[in-house]
C-alpha cells in the first residue's frame, strides 16, 4: 500500500488556511526532537502531545508524532478564531477578521485512545468527511468494523427505512474501492486505524460476515455448522445469522482456525494498528457440550487471544488485539492468565447501560453474580455493569478503553441534545477513575442534527479531561450559530432537554407523568414559537451559520411531532401518537436530501419506533 507523508499534509493544511485567513506567516513543523522539546509521552506512536509557539506569526509546531503534528496545525487556527463546526460542506466556521495573535500551547492529550467507530447508514462522502473533520476537533483513531464496511454502506443505498426513494444500484465490487479510500484517508493524516471486531466466527472457516442478515445455510459448509455452539441440544447456525453465532470454543479446530485467521489478516493488512477480536453478537446462546461447560465462557476466549499474542511476540508486531467484555464475556477468565499484556487493548462495551445517568467516580458494586452457562442477565445500571469491568480488571490491570453507545440510539431522543451531551463529558472526566486509557465511539456518522455538541464535547474533553462543558457549549453555539444567539439557543436546547428525557421517554425510570408531561409541551411550545426566530437569522453570519441556521429549522419541524407523539402516548392516545410519529417521520424523508449529512434518518425512524415507550422499559435490541 502507498506510503503516506502525514507532516507534508500537515504542510498542505497550514498553507490551505493561511490562505483562507489571508495571513502571512513562517510557520515550521515538526516533531519534537526537532525544535528541543522536553515534553515526554510514554508511547510516541500512540500518545499525542503538542506545542504551539507563535510570536508575530514567526514560530514552529512540534508534536510527539506526525499524527500530533497535524493536530497541532488546526489548533493554531483553533486558536485564531476558526471553528470547525462540523464535518462536511459549509462545516467550518471563520471569524470575520483574523488578528491572528500569539500562541503558546504546551499540551498533551488526556487520553490515549480517542476513536471514531463507523456505525449507521453512509455514503463515502460522509465517511471522508467524517475523517477529515477527526484530527480537527483532536480525535486520533478510526475504527472500520467488519472485513468491510458493507453493511453502512448497503443500507444508504437500499434506502430500507425510506418509503419515498427507490433503491439505488449497488455493486458490491465497489466496497473494496471505498474500503481502500477510508484507509488512504485515515493514513495521510496519520490516525490510528482500528479494524474487524465481528467476524471472526464466520471469515476464518469461509462464511460471510456482511452484517446481521439473515442468511441461507443450506449452502454453508458442513464442517461449519458442526462447529456451532450446542444449545438445547442442537448445533445451528443462530437465527440464520452467521455474525450472531457462537461457536465451540473449546474445539481445538476452532480456536488454532480463530487464531490462524487472525494473524493472516495482520499479515495482509499491516496498517491495522488495532485489530478487535469478539466472538458472536449475541447472548446466551454459549455452547452447552460437555467441554465448553467446564469452564467459564471467556476462558476459551482468552485462550485464542494468548495463541495470537503469542505469535505476534514471535514475530515481534506491534499490533494490539482488542477483546471485548460484552455481554456474553462480561464475565473475566477463572483459570486463564492473559499473557503479552503489552499487545492487548481491552474494551469494555456496556451496551445494556442506560444514558441518563453518569460513570459512578468509583466501583460502587464489585461483586458479581456467579457464573452460569447463558445465564446472563441485562443489566440497565451502570453500577452493575462496571461490577464486572471491576473483576476484569483483576486479572488485567492494562490497556483498557471504553467502547460506548452514547450516539448510537439513544441520543435521537434527545432533541435538545445538550443531556446526552453533558453525559459524554461527565463519563470520560471519569474514565481515569475506573481504569481507562480512552474511548472508541461505536456511532453513526451523520450525527450533527442540528449541532455538534455532542462529538465536540467528546473530542474536547478526551483531550482535555478538565474541559468546562458550559464553556464548549457556548463557543460552539457562537460559531454555528452567530455570537449574538448564544443566550436564547441556550435556553432553547436545554428547554428541549429537560422536556425530551432519555430515560422517561424509554420508561426506564419513575418520573410524574404530569410533570414530565408539562416539560414535553414547554418545549414544543417553544420550537413552534421558535421559527420567527429562525427566519430573523437565517441570512445572516457566515455560509457555515447561515446553513445551520437551515438544519435548525428542519429540526423543529422534524421535532415538534416527536413531542406531540409523547405527548400522546402520555394521555394513552395510540392513534394519535401514530400519527404525530408518521408526520415526523414523513417530514425528514421528504427532506432527505438536504438533511442527509447531519441525520441518519434510517436510525431516526428505527429509534423513534422502537424505544419511544414512556411507560414500558425498552428491551434490548440489536438494532
Amino acid at each position: 500500500m502507498k506510503n503516506y507523508n502525514v507532516r507534508v499534509f500537515a504542510e498542505n493544511e497550514l498553507v490551505k488556511y493561511l490562505e483562507k485567513l489571508n495571513i502571512n506567516a513562517e510557520i515550521e513543523l515538526g516533531l519534537f526532537d526537532e525544535f528541543g522539546v522536553d515534553l515526554e509521552v510514554n508511547d510516541t506512536y500512540f500518545d499525542d502531545a503538542i506545542v504551539i509557539c507563535v510570536k508575530g506569526r514567526k514560530g514552529y509546531i512540534a508534536g510527539s508524532n506526525e499524527r500530533s503534528i497535524l493536530i497541532g496545525v488546526y489548533r493554531l487556527f483553533y486558536e485564531w478564531g476558526v471553528r470547525f463546526v462540523r464535518p462536511g460542506k459549509n462545516g467550518t466556521s471563520y471569524p470575520q477578521k483574523c488578528n491572528a495573535e500569539d500562541v503558546k500551547v504546551r499540551e498533551c492529550a488526556s487520553k490515549r485512545h480517542r476513536t471514531m467507530c463507523i456505525e449507521g447508514a453512509v455514503t463515502i462522502e460522509n465517511v471522508k468527511d467524517m475523517i477529515d473533520w477527526l484530527p480537527k476537533v483532536g480525535f486520533n483513531g478510526y475504527y472500520i468494523q467488519f472485513s468491510d464496511p458493507y453493511v453502512f454502506f448497503e443500507r444508504w443505498f437500499s434506502h430500507t427505512a425510506n418509503d419515498y426513494r427507490e433503491p439505488e444500484e449497488f455493486d458490491e465490487s465497489i466496497i473494496d474501492e471505498y474500503y481502500d479510500i477510508m484507509v488512504s484517508e485515515l493514513k495521510k493524516r496519520g490516525l490510528l486505524i482500528n479494524t474487524m471486531g465481528h467476524g471472526w466466527t464466520c471469515i476464518p472457516f469461509g462464511v460471510s460476515d456482511k452484517g446481521w442478515y439473515r442468511q441461507d445455510v443450506t449452502s454453508f459448509p458442513q464442517k461449519y455448522k458442526d462447529i456451532c455452539a450446542l444449545v438445547n441440544g442442537k448445533r445451528q447456525v443462530w437465527d440464520n445469522v452467521p455474525l450472531k453465532t457462537q461457536l465451540c470454543y473449546s474445539n481445538p479446530y476452532v480456536k488454532n482456525t480463530i487464531a490462524r485467521g487472525i494473524m493472516d489478516y495482520i499479515h495482509t493488512h499491516p496498517f491495522a494498528d488495532v485489530v478487535h477480536f469478539a466472538l458472536g453478537d449475541c447472548y446466551n446462546n454459549t455452547c452447552e457440550c460437555p467441554e465448553c461447560t467446564k469452564g467459564v465462557y471467556t476462558d476459551y476466549y482468552v485462550e485464542i487471544l494468548n495463541e495470537i499474542t503469542d505469535q505476534l511476540v514471535k514475530e515481534g508486531l506491534k499490533t494490539k488485539i482488542a477483546p471485548i467484555i460484552y455481554l456474553n464475556t462480561m464475565y473475566p477468565p477463572e483459570n486463564v492468565v492473559i499473557r503479552n499484556q503489552e499487545n492487548v487493548l481491552l474494551d469494555f462495551a456496556p451496551i445494556t447501560r442506560n444514558f441518563y445517568e453518569p460513570f459512578p467516580k468509583e466501583y460502587k458494586i464489585k461483586e458479581i453474580p456467579k457464573y452460569e452457562t447463558n445465564g446472563f442477565k441485562i443489566m440497565r445500571s451502570l453500577d452493575e455493569n462496571l461490577a464486572y469491568l471491576y473483576n476484569w480488571k483483576k486479572v488485567y490491570p492494562g490497556d483498557c478503553v471504553d467502547f460506548d453507545y452514547h450516539l448510537m440510539w439513544d441520543h435521537i431522543l434527545d432533541a435538545g441534545g445538550e443531556a446526552i451531551s453533558k453525559l459524554i463529558c461527565e463519563d470520560i472526566k471519569r474514565q481515569g477513575l475506573l481504569g481507562f486509557s480512552g474511548f472508541i465511539s461505536c456511532q453513526l456518522q451523520r450525527n450533527t442534527f442540528p449541532t455538534s455538541l455532542a462529538m465536540t464535547v467528546m473530542a474536547k474533553t478526551l483531550w482535555n479531561a478538565n474541559t468546562d462543558f458550559e464553556e464548549v457549549k457556548r463557543d460552539l453555539y457562537a460559531a454555528t450559530f452567530g455570537k449574538n444567539s448564544v443566550d436564547v439557543l441556550c435556553n432553547y436546547f436545554e428547554t428541549l432537554s429537560l422536556g425530551f428525557d432519555i430515560g422517561a421517554i424509554q420508561g426506564q425510570k419513575k418520573i410524574d407523568h404530569k410533570e414530565f408531561r408539562n416539560k414535553v409541551e414547554k418545549a414544543v411550545t417553544l420550537m413552534e414559537s421558535f421559527g420567527d426566530i429562525i427566519s430573523e437569522n437565517k441570512e445572516k453570519g457566515n455560509e457555515c451559520q447561515k446553513a445551520s441556521w437551515g438544519y435548525l429549522e428542519h429540526h423543529r419541524n422534524a421535532y415538534i411531532p416527536i413531542g406531540k407523539e409523547i405527548i400522546a402516548k402520555l394521555d394513552g392516545n395510540e392513534d394519535e401518537a401514530k400519527k404525530q410519529f408518521d408526520i415526523a417521520i414523513e417530514y425528514v424523508m421528504t427532506h432527505e436530501d438536504e438533511i442527509q449529512p447531519v441525520l441518519d434518518t434510517m436510525f431516526f425512524n428505527e429509534i423513534g419506533k422502537e424505544r419511544i415507550t414512556v411507560t414500558e422499559e425498552v428491551i434490548f435490541s440489536d438494532t
